[in-house]
């Protein structure tokens, strides 16, 4: 298949066109612009050429996520439990509604933070393990992850 989109304000012949391999029946688009209204069609294709486009469906993108990160984030700790709170992030009118939070943690070193989500602008992180720990905040929103606040580094002494 290919798939022909463009948008709202372009002409169908401005049209970016991906295709898809083989007998795949979905392709993912990326790149799009957020909060945008964009129309796109279908066709099949063979070696014979291309078929007829489907009729062209409209589509809008949802907003960007926030482009505020977090802060003011304050930390408390306590043996190995760390209590945080942070200001509330306020997204400008082109971005998505702040859903919640997600405070991201990981050991030194490492390149999995486990992740902790919370509704609220606070939350209490567990550090298991001896070392020192990055922590970061990021608000969660329908358009996806907003940016993360700038990491702070806590060290644990209880293992």
């Amino acid at each position: 298949l290919q798939v022909g989109y463009w948008k709202d304000m372009e002409q169908e012949e401005a049209a970016e066109k991906v295709k898809t391999e083989g007998n795949e029946s979905s392709v993912l688009l990326t790149g799009l612009e957020g909060n945008t209204l964009y129309h796109l069609t279908v066709r099949a294709y063979n070696a014979a050429g291309y078929g007829p486009p489907s009729t062209t469906v409209r589509v809008t993108t949802k907003k960007s996520p926030p482009s505020q990160a977090p802060s003011n984030i304050m930390w408390i700790q306590d043996g190995s439990q760390v209590s945080l709170g942070w200001e509330p992030v306020r997204p400008l009118a082109n971005e998505s509604d702040v859903m919640g939070y997600k405070v991201l943690f990981r050991q030194e070193g490492q390149s999995n933070s486990q992740i902790i989500e919370t509704q609220k602008t606070s939350a209490v992180v567990l550090l298991p393990d001896v070392g020192v720990y990055i922590i970061e905040v990021c608000a969660v929103s329908e358009g996806g992850d907003g940016t993360t606040s700038p990491q702070i580094r806590v060290p644990s002494f209880v293992g």
